[in-house]
């Protein structure tokens, strides 16, 4: 399946800012069962100074400033992106090992220690009380891990209400599990903590997700979103990705962005501005298919 981005990214100063210094992570990264046939950015105003690295993850991350007056920052990135089904998709969830077995294995010396690093707590991944009693309703004795994975997938899909604007990215995984409310970050913040809060290693996944509009109605541009769902390692396997927002078991249409510990990891976009004022940010993605191109382009 392959896909055409668009992520656009705006900021209007209440008052002209003088100079910015930002991060951001949006360049989609190459796997197996990803492959990046082009990637483009632009900044305006053109940054004085920029310089592309990887992070600690080995995710791209880009630096700039912008040292002169300006009262709006907008940054495109637009990148085509072609996925295959990943091996995960071939296994049996039934036949795979005992989730003991593998917590028992992430606390040897053969597990590496960048994967170990995904079983600690992190910034927005703590473990409030009761959460390792909700995660082991489905991660019961010797259940094969896929499986209970899977069953995790599903109750967090069910018990919890997607809900923009009720959470921000300040909300606790604490609340989130009070209300049962929020978003994917939220949904994403929450698996992780009761996958690593029973010793299993569990990554932030960021990314796009292609949003279908309702039959018989156009697709809106802009109207697709970054998205965010979690990866659990699984010897034999490695990371495996499951999105509990959708109740799914990730496959051929999440493009992958970035992967860390929770979101403070891959942030789009964050910076300091010097400026009297406050700003407004904007933030628009648009995911589509060669042939939706085609039709909107003869739709013009």
């Amino acid at each position: 399946m392959k896909y055409h981005i668009t992520h656009i990214t705006d900021y209007v100063y209440q008052s002209p800012s003088s100079l910015c210094h930002n991060t951001m992570v949006q360049t989609p990264c190459d796997l197996p069962f990803q492959q990046v046939e082009s990637f483009e950015q632009t900044i305006e105003p053109s940054p004085q100074y920029i310089q592309s690295t990887k992070d600690f993850f080995d995710n791209e991350k880009v630096y700039f400033s912008i040292e002169k007056t300006h009262s709006k920052l907008t940054v495109t990135s637009k990148s085509v992106v072609t996925l295959s089904k990943p091996n995960w998709m071939d296994v049996v969830p039934s036949e795979t090992q005992p989730w003991e077995k593998v917590q028992q294995w992430l606390q040897t010396t053969e597990a590496m220690n960048d994967i170990r690093q995904f079983y600690l707590p992190s910034k927005h991944v703590e473990f409030p009380t009761g959460i390792q009693e909700y995660a082991r309703q489905s991660f019961s004795e010797g259940r094969p891990i896929m499986e209970a994975m899977l069953d995790l997938n599903h109750r967090i899909h069910s018990d919890f209400t997607f809900t923009p604007g009720f959470t921000d990215i300040s909300t606790p995984v604490s609340k989130v599990f009070e209300t049962k409310k929020g978003v994917c970050q939220d949904y994403a913040h929450f698996t992780i903590a009761c996958l690593r809060s029973i010793g299993l290693a569990a990554k932030y996944v960021s990314g796009y997700l292609e949003t279908l509009p309702p039959p018989g109605k156009p697709k809106m541009v802009g109207a697709d979103a970054s998205h965010a769902w979690v990866a659990l390692y699984i010897p034999g396997l490695d990371w495996v990705e499951f999105d509990a927002t959708n109740d799914l078991l990730v496959s051929d249409m999440h493009v992958r962005v970035a992967f860390g510990r929770d979101f403070a990891d891959v942030t789009p976009l964050k910076g300091i501005i010097y400026s009297a004022g406050n700003q407004m940010m904007k933030v628009s993605v648009d995911v589509r298919r060669p042939e939706e191109l085609d039709q909107l382009k003869q739709s013009v």
